[in-house]
């Protein structure tokens, strides 16, 4: 890979420093990041531009993670704005970076598949994909410009009313939700509501990621199990879901071992789900919010 991209981190905030200057400097040092890995996109090779494609994507999540904790205590056409141009920053890499894991995972679901099998697959794929693997300078250049409005609305937006009571509001309220929709994912295993799970589980990830690091609780770390257990399990159903809309781009016999695969994969990655959830959701939502603020705040 060259050259070499960093991967994502958050500025954690000092809970012993005023919180709105922390909040605006870990949120400009994120968006100065994200400017200097992109401004690497001109050397960058096939593997370097899907790094950055990736790690732009994520730092958008941990910006949007950050408004949300903060919501309680922010005016609501702050919120809005914040979360809007946070929510479009990445927008324009989404299809390229959907492709690039939806071949991935054709990938790995296909490895001990016949060579002949595993060729005939990928004139398939590409219909499906209808697109280049790799982001465009055009796409690029609209996040390069769309970060650019967003350090101007963090820059002028008003935190000195942020307390750190809203915090823990936020925490509680990220935890609560994120239970909610287990209770009903858990029940079903159904696509929709296990993806709605799976962004409810890295919200509560980059939220602590802004607090704390290595005095994070326990179960953290399997909350990050648990986030990317989803998410193969929803790329898996993704890719299912699309090879089976495409069923006459793909030979019947093709199909059949395919699903038989992601099939198999996907009751491999829910009995984790599940072992996981009974960890991560042990103790209750606000035991869970309060431990996560009183090792923040001392």
């Amino acid at each position: 890979m060259e050259p070499e991209i960093e991967k994502s981190r958050q500025r954690l905030l000092d809970s012993s420093q005023p919180l709105d200057v922390e909040i605006r400097c870990s949120a400009l040092q994120l968006l100065a990041n994200m400017r200097d890995r992109l401004a690497l996109r001109a050397d960058a090779d096939t593997a370097s531009l899907t790094e950055i494609v990736h790690q732009t994507r994520v730092d958008s999540k941990r910006l949007r993670a950050l408004w949300r904790l903060l919501k309680p205590g922010l005016k609501t056409v702050d919120y809005r704005r914040l979360e809007r141009l946070s929510k479009g920053l990445a927008k324009p890499l989404a299809s390229s970076r959907d492709a690039q894991v939806m071949q991935e995972t054709l990938d790995w679901v296909s490895a001990d598949l016949a060579p002949d099998v595993r060729q005939r697959l990928l004139p398939g794929l590409a219909q499906v994909l209808e697109q280049g693997m790799a982001a465009d300078e055009p796409a690029l250049l609209q996040v390069v410009q769309s970060l650019l409005r967003l350090e101007q609305a963090v820059v002028a937006v008003e935190l000195g009313s942020i307390r750190k009571r809203h915090l823990h509001k936020g925490l509680k309220q990220t935890c609560r939700k994120g239970d909610n929709i287990a209770h009903e994912a858990l029940q079903k295993h159904a696509m929709e509501p296990m993806h709605r799970w799976r962004k409810w589980v890295k919200l509560l990830l980059f939220q602590s990621g802004w607090l704390l690091d290595e005095a994070a609780p326990k179960w953290t770390p399997r909350l990050k199990t648990l986030g990317s257990a989803l998410g193969r399990l929803h790329d898996l159903d993704v890719l299912a879901e699309q090879m089976e809309h495409a069923r006459a781009c793909f030979w019947q016999e093709d199909m059949d071992q395919v699903n038989t695969g992601i099939e198999a994969a996907r009751q491999k990655a829910l009995a984790e789900i599940d072992a996981l959830a009974d960890e991560v959701y042990a103790k209750g939502a606000g035991k869970r919010a309060k431990q996560l603020y009183r090792r923040w705040q001392h």
